[in-house]
């Protein structure tokens, strides 16, 4: 089982562990949501006018 963790400027947003629905079977599809969720935050922080760096994104996938 694979869960990814995506941080920002050494914050960390989301630990998908933390969730249940957050553990997945492969390597890749954890990689697939993980690269989804963080769309999901560019696009939240685009709707609210914050200013950020899409290459100081986080995304660490890690075997469970």
């Amino acid at each position: 089982m694979f869960k990814y963790i995506i941080s920002y400027d050494g914050g960390q947003l989301r630990d998908s562990g933390d969730f249940e629905w957050g553990l997945f079977n492969s390597y890749g599809e954890a990689e697939e949501e993980a690269y989804n969720a963080k769309e999901e935050y560019m696009n939240d922080w685009d709707i609210e006018g914050s200013e950020y760096d899409p290459d100081d994104f986080c995304i660490e996938i890690v075997e469970v």
